[in-house]
Protein backbone atom coordinates (compact mmCIF):
# COMPACT_ATOMS: atom_id res chain seq x y z
CA UNK A 1 0.00 0.00 0.00
CA UNK A 2 1.64 3.31 -1.22
CA UNK A 3 0.11 6.86 -1.88
CA UNK A 4 1.05 10.24 -1.62
CA UNK A 5 0.25 11.15 1.81
CA UNK A 6 2.29 8.05 3.22
CA UNK A 7 5.03 8.51 1.07
CA UNK A 8 5.19 12.12 2.52
CA UNK A 9 5.15 10.97 5.87
CA UNK A 10 7.83 8.44 5.13
CA UNK A 11 10.28 10.61 3.25
CA UNK A 12 10.13 13.92 5.43
CA UNK A 13 13.47 14.23 7.75
CA UNK A 14 14.54 16.88 9.54
CA UNK A 15 17.26 19.49 8.36
CA UNK A 16 19.50 21.04 10.73
CA UNK A 17 21.60 23.06 8.13
CA UNK A 18 19.27 25.78 6.82
CA UNK A 19 19.92 28.98 5.07
CA UNK A 20 18.67 30.97 2.06
CA UNK A 21 14.68 32.27 2.12
CA UNK A 22 12.17 31.88 4.80
CA UNK A 23 8.23 30.93 3.36
CA UNK A 24 6.49 34.02 1.91
CA UNK A 25 3.38 35.24 4.12
CA UNK A 26 1.05 33.24 1.60
CA UNK A 27 3.31 29.88 2.14
CA UNK A 28 3.08 30.27 5.75
CA UNK A 29 -0.76 31.42 5.60
CA UNK A 30 -1.33 28.06 3.78
CA UNK A 31 1.07 25.79 6.35
CA UNK A 32 -0.22 27.29 9.46
CA UNK A 33 -4.41 26.99 8.21
CA UNK A 34 -3.71 23.25 7.16
CA UNK A 35 -2.01 22.70 10.40
CA UNK A 36 -4.70 23.98 12.54
CA UNK A 37 -6.57 20.79 11.12
CA UNK A 38 -4.93 18.55 13.84
CA UNK A 39 -7.07 16.38 15.76
CA UNK A 40 -8.46 18.74 18.28
CA UNK A 41 -10.89 17.03 21.29
CA UNK A 42 -13.42 19.84 21.78
CA UNK A 43 -12.69 21.79 19.34
CA UNK A 44 -10.40 24.47 21.01
CA UNK A 45 -7.83 25.19 18.90
CA UNK A 46 -5.30 25.55 21.46
CA UNK A 47 -2.12 26.52 19.16
CA UNK A 48 -0.80 29.52 18.54
CA UNK A 49 1.95 30.34 15.67
CA UNK A 50 4.93 33.34 15.99
CA UNK A 51 7.34 33.26 13.23
CA UNK A 52 11.03 35.16 13.98
CA UNK A 53 12.52 36.44 10.66
CA UNK A 54 15.22 39.43 9.93
CA UNK A 55 16.47 41.17 13.28
CA UNK A 56 13.21 39.76 15.23
CA UNK A 57 15.23 36.25 15.72
CA UNK A 58 17.50 38.59 18.25
CA UNK A 59 14.43 38.15 20.69
CA UNK A 60 15.38 34.33 20.72
CA UNK A 61 18.54 34.68 20.90
CA UNK A 62 17.38 36.55 24.70
CA UNK A 63 15.73 33.77 26.15
CA UNK A 64 19.07 31.06 25.25
CA UNK A 65 21.48 33.72 26.61
CA UNK A 66 18.93 34.74 29.49
CA UNK A 67 18.52 30.82 30.10
CA UNK A 68 22.65 30.59 30.44
CA UNK A 69 23.18 33.50 32.70
CA UNK A 70 20.47 31.46 35.10
CA UNK A 71 22.14 28.43 34.91
CA UNK A 72 26.01 29.50 35.02
CA UNK A 73 25.96 33.27 36.91
CA UNK A 74 29.60 33.52 36.22
CA UNK A 75 28.88 33.23 32.37
CA UNK A 76 31.55 36.38 30.36
CA UNK A 77 28.61 39.22 28.67
CA UNK A 78 32.01 37.18 25.63
CA UNK A 79 29.73 34.75 25.69
CA UNK A 80 26.59 36.20 24.54
CA UNK A 81 26.88 36.34 20.67
CA UNK A 82 27.32 32.88 20.86
CA UNK A 83 23.94 32.14 22.51
CA UNK A 84 22.45 35.15 20.58
CA UNK A 85 23.32 33.43 17.36
CA UNK A 86 21.25 30.20 18.30
CA UNK A 87 18.61 32.03 16.81
CA UNK A 88 19.71 32.83 13.86
CA UNK A 89 20.18 28.56 12.52
CA UNK A 90 17.79 29.82 10.14
CA UNK A 91 16.03 32.16 8.14
CA UNK A 92 13.10 31.74 10.01
CA UNK A 93 12.21 30.29 13.38
CA UNK A 94 7.97 29.26 13.75
CA UNK A 95 7.54 29.58 18.33
CA UNK A 96 4.48 27.00 18.14
CA UNK A 97 2.72 27.08 21.18
CA UNK A 98 -0.38 25.77 23.22
CA UNK A 99 -2.98 28.34 24.78
CA UNK A 100 -4.34 26.13 27.29
CA UNK A 101 -7.71 26.58 29.36
CA UNK A 102 -9.46 24.77 32.08
CA UNK A 103 -12.55 22.99 30.21
CA UNK A 104 -14.67 20.41 31.54
CA UNK A 105 -14.29 17.59 29.14
CA UNK A 106 -10.76 18.48 27.65
CA UNK A 107 -7.85 18.27 30.27
CA UNK A 108 -5.14 20.26 29.24
CA UNK A 109 -2.62 17.86 28.51
CA UNK A 110 -5.38 17.01 25.56
CA UNK A 111 -4.66 20.33 24.04
CA UNK A 112 -1.10 19.90 24.15
CA UNK A 113 -1.12 17.21 22.27
CA UNK A 114 -3.13 18.81 19.36
CA UNK A 115 -0.79 21.45 19.64
CA UNK A 116 2.02 18.91 19.27
CA UNK A 117 -0.06 16.97 16.38
CA UNK A 118 0.17 20.81 14.64
CA UNK A 119 3.68 20.85 14.83
CA UNK A 120 4.07 17.80 12.92
CA UNK A 121 1.27 18.98 10.13
CA UNK A 122 3.58 22.17 9.73
CA UNK A 123 6.74 19.88 9.53
CA UNK A 124 4.96 18.04 6.85
CA UNK A 125 3.35 20.82 4.93
CA UNK A 126 7.30 23.26 5.19
CA UNK A 127 8.47 19.71 3.28
CA UNK A 128 5.76 19.78 0.52
CA UNK A 129 6.74 22.89 -0.61
CA UNK A 130 10.69 21.94 -0.32
CA UNK A 131 11.82 23.68 2.78
CA UNK A 132 13.71 22.00 4.93
CA UNK A 133 12.93 22.68 8.87
CA UNK A 134 13.99 21.14 12.17
CA UNK A 135 11.25 21.24 15.16
CA UNK A 136 14.01 22.12 18.70
CA UNK A 137 12.62 21.95 22.05
CA UNK A 138 14.94 21.78 24.66
CA UNK A 139 15.21 23.89 28.37
CA UNK A 140 15.00 27.22 26.82
CA UNK A 141 11.22 26.27 25.31
CA UNK A 142 10.33 24.93 28.67
CA UNK A 143 11.87 27.69 30.58
CA UNK A 144 9.44 30.43 32.56
CA UNK A 145 12.38 33.06 31.36
CA UNK A 146 11.70 32.04 27.94
CA UNK A 147 7.98 32.31 28.64
CA UNK A 148 8.28 36.11 30.67
CA UNK A 149 11.05 37.31 28.25
CA UNK A 150 8.48 36.68 25.00
CA UNK A 151 5.45 37.87 26.43
CA UNK A 152 3.64 34.15 26.88
CA UNK A 153 0.78 33.77 29.46
CA UNK A 154 0.77 31.59 32.45
CA UNK A 155 -1.74 28.72 30.53
CA UNK A 156 0.68 28.94 27.56
CA UNK A 157 2.97 26.38 26.90
CA UNK A 158 5.71 26.42 24.53
CA UNK A 159 5.88 22.78 22.50
CA UNK A 160 8.94 23.93 20.38
CA UNK A 161 10.89 26.25 17.84
CA UNK A 162 10.60 25.28 13.82
CA UNK A 163 13.59 26.21 12.21
CA UNK A 164 12.96 26.73 8.85
CA UNK A 165 14.87 28.15 5.57
CA UNK A 166 16.03 25.71 1.99
CA UNK A 167 18.48 23.20 2.64
CA UNK A 168 20.51 21.20 0.34
CA UNK A 169 21.45 18.76 2.92
CA UNK A 170 20.91 14.97 2.15
CA UNK A 171 17.72 13.50 3.83
CA UNK A 172 18.48 10.81 6.15
CA UNK A 173 15.85 8.44 5.85
CA UNK A 174 14.68 5.93 8.47
CA UNK A 175 15.59 2.74 7.25
CA UNK A 176 13.72 0.60 9.38
CA UNK A 177 11.58 1.73 12.12
CA UNK A 178 11.22 -1.15 14.20
CA UNK A 179 7.69 -1.15 13.46
CA UNK A 180 7.22 -5.00 13.76
CA UNK A 181 8.40 -4.76 17.65
CA UNK A 182 6.21 -2.08 18.37
CA UNK A 183 2.89 -3.36 17.21
CA UNK A 184 0.34 -6.18 18.52
CA UNK A 185 -3.14 -6.68 18.32
CA UNK A 186 -5.36 -7.70 21.20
Amino acid sequence: MSNEIINAMRNRSSKNQLSGSAPSKDEWYEVLNAASRAADHGAIKPWRFRIYEGDAREQLGECYWALAKSEVHELPESKKDSFIKKAFRAPSVLMVYASTEVHPKVPQIEQVMAVSAACQQVLLGLDSLSYGAIWRSGPVAHSDITKTLLGLQDNDQIIGFIYVGQSDQKARYVDDTGIDTRISWA
